[in-house]
């Protein structure tokens, strides 16, 4: 059973990673809308602009400029109006310490950035195509994703 239309955000300064995103996005859930912030500060300035949709899910690349993705996080979960949007980490890193401090600090998913747009494309559409609780024990055979105490 296909979910409705769903709205993924990403924040992330690289431009190439967000393309490739958005492109692996669009080759799985053709339905789906991609917005992209370059950080953490314009994420936070596009939530709250008027008529702006708010996402099905949020992507955080760890490493950015003016507000990076540890702070966005926080921030996040601190909002009552974002908190329980389900937050994935999104970053090159698959460092266990990242991996541990994005899970206590409330992150979904820890998704380490994949290297085929194809498996992107994969993962996106698992997100894309299903409910929170089923894309949880979907996603556990997936090399780039880091699930909780694993």
């Amino acid at each position: 059973m296909a979910l409705a239309h769903k709205t993924f955000l990403l924040a992330d300064d690289d431009a190439d990673d967000a393309d490739i995103f958005c492109e692996a996005l669009s080759r799985t859930a053709s339905d789906a809308a991609c917005q992209t912030a370059e950080n953490g500060q314009e994420l936070f300035h596009l939530l709250s602009k008027p008529g702006t949709t708010i996402p099905d899910i949020i992507f955080l690349d760890i490493n950015m400029p003016i507000m990076n993705g540890w702070e966005c996080l926080r921030q996040l979960k601190e909002n009552t109006s974002y908190s329980n949007i389900p937050t994935i980490m999104y970053s090159t890193s698959s460092a266990k310490k990242d991996i541990d401090m994005a899970y206590r600090m409330g992150a979904t998913l820890f998704l380490t950035k994949p290297e085929d747009i194809r498996e992107l494309a994969k993962i996106l559409g698992i997100l894309a195509s299903t409910s929170q609780e089923s894309f949880l024990s979907r996603l556990k055979g997936f090399e780039n994703i880091r699930l909780k105490d694993s």
